[in-house]
């Protein structure tokens, strides 16, 4: 008997529960639903979304690599929830570009729920198409594509702008099949994915890069078996990140610029923030052995080294360079180890560490050059110019390498440094530098050049007053002390300066750039 009423008493607590659950479940349904009812905006409301930008501008970005990312926030200022119909591209699937709603990616996106007073983040990118940044004469050209995106929600319609340029390229990447040796457009989701994992673009035979379309590297580009890289005038080469252009034993890099169409070699980010930004890619490595390397007009900006020249392997000069500049590097500008170099109307400026190294040795006479350091000089702890002849081995023992000379005519060497050049010379043994007519910027503590023979009829620690360093305008001012300086022995063999002004023999100028009244 207790057993039965135990189980009534059981049956009937669990449909009371029940009942009761089922009553807090509906009213819970009523509760919210008057919510809703009462608390999202409906179509009568007059109310407008709030942007942070009208328009994503994207600057050059080149074709199948894609771009930085854009966004921007949508505001609801209202006190009311609201509901988005759709987010959407106005071309759909036909858009260059993509988008990224709240973390869901997708050309449409609907039912977006956006909280009274709040806001969500929209991003966006773009990859412009190749076949639509080619001209009827099959030139490259610069492209505007356009789309926008539409918010539809209440009856109404509101869109942000979408504006890109883009310009089709050739791209020289590494691939991990090493047979795979050709110009290809490589997927943008390959490389990041696959960033650190390059093998190297190889360039075995003669060949020609022209200015019909930019060249993008990615990875590494060694130029090998004895083959001549000629990279002709007006061609630009934008390298990726770490990127490096290789020169190998008994091959050649020349680069054939003219003072109407340079040579520029720099990142493959073209925003605006990346202009003035060092470190964007590696260096063009002219390798021990390489041989016969020319290079003439070119502007090569923005990366570690800008070059590095290995050991002399004959008589000739490992390196020849003339009427060319190299800015903005967060390592070197030029670095020689045991080299031959030889350079005319040479600018380099502004690097993180050396703007010229001379290291362990070698043989190398600069006419006319310009090596002005103004990166940082919260961050700078070095000179601009450094010169020594020995290195220490993998051993700890100190192995001497002789300098054969270091000669600059008729140049500047100056920056915001106190020691703009640095000597290091092992004892016992000789440090074969000239300077000849030079303006230079030297700490009297370091040095006393007064005493010293190789210093010859310098002008010291006198502001060369150049137009703007902080523009990297370089250029003389009327009342510079490198004015009409020059050595005439010296501007005779270099009769134009970088711009390609005549140099007046008898009154030239100090450093590559003539001034011309």
């Amino acid at each position: 008997m207790f057993y039965v009423f135990y189980l009534q008493y059981i049956f009937k607590l669990s449909f009371m529960k029940t009942l009761f659950s089922s009553i807090i479940v509906i009213c819970t349904l009523i509760f919210f639903s008057c919510k809703k009812e009462n608390d999202i905006l409906n179509s009568s409301d007059n109310f407008s979304l709030i942007f942070s930008k009208d328009t994503l501008l994207f600057d050059t970005v080149f074709t199948t690599v894609g771009s930085a990312t854009r966004s921007f926030k949508v505001y609801n200022n209202s006190n009311q929830d609201i509901i988005l119909n759709s987010i959407s591209l106005a071309k759909g699937n036909e858009s260059p570009f993509r988008i990224n709603v709240d973390g869901e990616s997708s050309n449409n996106v609907n039912d977006i729920f956006l909280r009274a007073n709040d806001s969500l983040y929209i991003f966006s990118e773009v990859t412009i198409n190749p076949n639509d940044a080619i001209n009827n004469l099959g030139q490259s050209t610069h492209l505007i594509e356009q789309d926008s995106i539409i918010f539809n929600y209440n009856n109404k319609i509101q869109d942000i702008d979408l504006v890109a340029w883009g310009i089709d390229a050739n791209f020289h990447c590494g691939y991990p099949d090493y047979e795979k040796y050709q110009t290809d457009l490589l997927d943008s989701i390959y490389i990041e994915e696959y960033e650190d994992y390059y093998y190297y673009y190889n360039i075995n035979s003669n060949t020609s890069w022209n200015n019909n379309k930019p060249h993008i590297i990615y990875g590494d580009v060694w130029v090998t078996n004895g083959a001549e890289l000629t990279i002709n005038a007006g061609t630009d080469l934008y390298l990726h990140n770490n990127s490096t252009i290789v020169v190998a034993e008994n091959s050649t890099l020349k680069i054939n610029g003219t003072k109407e169409d340079l040579v520029t070699i720099q990142g493959d980010r073209l925003e605006e923030y990346y202009q003035q930004i060092s470190g964007q890619w590696d260096r063009i490595w002219l390798t021990a052995g390489s041989i016969d390397n020319i290079i003439e007009y070119a502007l090569i900006k923005n990366g570690t080294i800008g070059i590095h020249v290995d050991s002399v392997s004959n008589t000739n000069p490992s390196l020849t360079i003339k009427n060319s500049i190299i800015n903005n590097m967060s390592g070197l500008g030029l670095l020689g180890q045991g080299a031959h170099i030889d350079g005319e109307n040479l600018l380099i400026s502004n690097a993180g560490q050396y703007a010229l190294a001379l290291n362990i040795g070698g043989s190398y006479d600069f006419k006319h050059c310009t090596f002005a350091n103004y990166y940082n000089l919260s961050s700078r702890q070095t000179p601009s110019v450094f010169i020594n002849n020995y290195y220490e081995d993998v051993y700890g023992e100190i192995q001497y390498r002789e300098l054969y000379n270091a000669n600059f005519g008729n140049c500047i060497i100056y920056g915001d440094n106190d020691n703009e050049i640095l000597l290091d010379q092992l004892e016992g043994t000789n440090l074969n530098y000239l300077f000849d007519h030079c303006l230079v910027k030297i700490d009297p503590s370091v040095y006393n050049i007064d005493e010293d023979i190789l210093f010859q009829n310098t002008i010291l620690n006198e502001d060369p007053m150049f137009i703007d360093e902080n523009l990297w305008d370089f250029r003389l001012d009327s009342l510079s002390p490198a004015l009409d300086y020059g050595k005439f022995e010296i501007a005779e063999l270099v009769p134009y300066d970088i711009n390609g002004n005549s140099r007046p023999i008898y009154e030239s100028d100090l450093g590559c750039f003539e001034k011309i009244d």
